[in-house]
């Protein structure tokens, strides 16, 4: 079953087209009367790298242009957080996964019946915690933190790419996560203003939202330019942490995505040329016919691009076969064939925790994040991530991406 957003769901009907799941979202929320049971306290998998990490956020405004999805705003406006290797600090809190408005609307639509059905109060999203410090000072290191940006699938906040980002960040990076508001199914700023999903997003076309969420991904590297020359970018000027000025290599770029997410890294990347390496998970880049996420489909790409799936398809998908003839530079394609579509976010992780204390209606749980136990798979995802972002951006090369490894049996190479 596809778990797509439920207005598009009662537009299409019931659905187990990969096409779908590749460029879906999540749902989007809706009210619903349930039995609240108790919550379900959740973790995330700890960081792999050698360093701790830290956190902070961004509240950036783009006075240049106004809000496609609220034309009466006169600015568009964006939430970003930025993880980073960290000094070490004992005894301090971790930042939370969702801040507390995004986790209610979060909660509100994962309970649909059509989506993940979870009985409302079963998950305590506001209350799960990340391994980063926020505001801790930067760990230094020669050249500079490479940047990896990333942009999440469909209605989903960028908190839901945690696991990966933090692991990147315990390499060494500065990951950028970026909501894309009023495409995101809440946007929480400072003072707890809290922006939700808006309509007209459900029924633009895939080219519409990818023109939006690359300004807004080009936007956010002309901020980090501001940031490294020593400014103050946040529309707060809240203190930022130390170490960030001057510690940013912007001259070393990657961006990844999930879902839509993973087809606006394609399209970013083909049109700012910052950007030197970009890796799709799950996401497909035409939906047929004429709607495709733009010209990245008809031009390809000349610089490394790494795609990963799941077992809902791959490159010889109709939805990905154009792109993937027309990529000119380094490219390869895995599959992990017992991953679910929300393997690749967070969701991997939690959905099963729910479910041990509070069962799912049977099969949802493998519909959405598939039979891969959640260890092996982030495991195997943050592996290969990491492989191909040092490989193509600090020019180290494990081997992990010249073909099938032992150690990843879950990883399929992809002719």
């Amino acid at each position: 079953m596809n778990l797509i957003d439920v207005r598009r769901r009662r537009t299409v009907g019931a659905v187990g087209a990969a096409l779908l799941v590749l460029l879906g979202g999540a749902p989007a929320a809706q009210a619903a009367t349930v039995t609240s049971k108790p919550a379900v306290g959740m973790t995330l998998p700890d960081p792999t790298g050698p360093y701790r990490t830290g956190t902070t956020s961004l509240h950036l405004v783009d006075r240049a242009r106004t809000d496609a999805w609220d034309p009466a705003r006169s600015s568009r406006e964006l939430m970003v957080t930025l993880r980073y290797p960290a000094r070490p600090r004992h005894g301090l809190p971790t930042a939370p996964q969702l801040p507390p408005g995004t986790a209610a609307q979060w909660d509100l639509a994962a309970r649909d019946p059509e989506a993940f059905a979870i009985p409302a109060g079963t998950a305590d999203w506001a209350g799960t915690r990340t391994h980063a410090v926020a505001g801790a000072a930067v760990r230094r290191q020669g050249g500079g933190m490479p940047v990896v940006l990333y942009s999440p699938g469909r209605n989903m906040p960028r908190g839901f790419g945690t696991a990966v980002a933090e692991d990147l960040a315990s390499r060494g990076y500065l990951v950028v996560a970026l909501d894309h508001t009023h495409e995101a199914i809440a946007v929480e700023f400072p003072g707890g203003r809290v922006e939700k999903v808006r309509q007209e997003t459900e029924e633009s076309t895939l080219r519409g939202l990818v023109d939006v969420r690359v300004a807004d991904t080009r936007f956010v590297l002309d901020q980090l330019a501001v940031l490294n020359a020593g400014g103050n970018p946040d529309a707060e000027r809240r203190r930022l942490p130390e170490g960030l000025a001057g510690g940013i290599d912007l001259s070393s770029v990657g961006m990844f995505g999930h879902s839509l997410g993973g087809a606006t890294a394609a399209q970013a990347m083909h049109d700012d040329p910052r950007i030197d390496a970009a890796a799709d998970l799950d996401g497909g880049v035409t939906a047929g016919g004429t709607d495709s996420v733009g010209s990245v489909v008809e031009e390809g790409l000349d610089r490394p691009f790494l795609l990963m799936n799941s077992a809902m398809g791959n490159h010889h998908h109709a939805s990905l076969d154009p792109l993937w003839q027309r990529l000119r530079g380094w490219h390869r394609n895995l599959q992990m064939t017992t991953a679910g579509h929300y393997s690749y976010t967070d969701l991997q992780a939690q959905l099963p925790q729910i479910d041990a204390v509070h069962p799912l209606p049977e099969g949802r749980l493998a519909q959405a994040v598939g039979t891969v136990p959640p260890g092996r798979s982030f495991q195997a995802q943050r592996a290969y991530v990491a492989a191909f972002f040092d490989l193509q951006l600090r020019h180290r090369d494990d081997g992990l991406l010249d073909g099938p490894s032992r150690a990843y049996p879950e990883m399929r190479f992809v002719d």
